[in-house]
């Protein structure tokens, strides 16, 4: 991958990091406290799912369906691969694909998959849309919404989880705070 693409990429990185901070701002000033086990708002994947299209400019909502949004087949670091299925998806105004996984929910807002700590819903974004590479990593990232914010899938594992012997979903972190793709 040349450096234009790299630094284009970070760039919609940083969009679409910056897209979704400021919509989960507005909900936790709005609703609360998401933490559901404490009477918030994110009582499950459609429910953290509507909260964030209410706040989003959304161009295609796909509803609990990846097709015509999230269809593809992505790579992972570890040259394993992953189909998007089963997961509520939209794309945004800008292309930036959007999904959320049932299965990356958490009810109590406990540790999540990517090794992050009190997460009660990862959102998965590919920032280039349609577009290849479809590589994690690349230009498919993961976030994770805390109780009291939303960070980059990676900010608080205390090992590495963005190298090719890991999938890569935990790289958003460090590719934001070096400003590149450095792997």
């Amino acid at each position: 991958m040349n450096n234009t693409n790299k630094q284009e990429y970070v760039s919609r990185l940083k969009k679409a990091y910056s897209a979704l901070s400021q919509a989960t701002n507005k909900i936790i000033a709005d609703e609360g406290n998401p933490n559901p086990s404490i009477g918030g708002w994110a009582v499950d994947t459609e429910a953290v799912y509507n909260m964030y299209k209410k706040y989003l400019s959304v161009a295609k909502d796909c509803g609990y369906n990846t097709a015509g949004c999230f269809d593809g087949t992505y790579k992972q670091m570890n040259n394993t691969t992953l189909k998007f299925t089963n997961r509520y998806t939209f794309v945004l105004s800008d292309g930036t694909l959007v999904a959320l996984n049932p299965n990356d929910y958490n009810s109590e807002c406990a540790r999540s998959g990517t090794g992050s700590y009190k997460v009660c819903q990862l959102i998965t974004v590919d920032i280039n849309g349609a577009k290849g590479p479809n590589e994690v990593g690349k230009d498919a990232f993961t976030f994770g919404l805390k109780e009291i914010a939303l960070f980059p899938a990676g900010c608080d594992t205390s090992v590495s989880q963005c190298s090719s012997s890991q999938t890569g979903w935990a790289c958003a972190c460090k590719v934001l705070r070096e400003g590149a793709i450095n792997y």
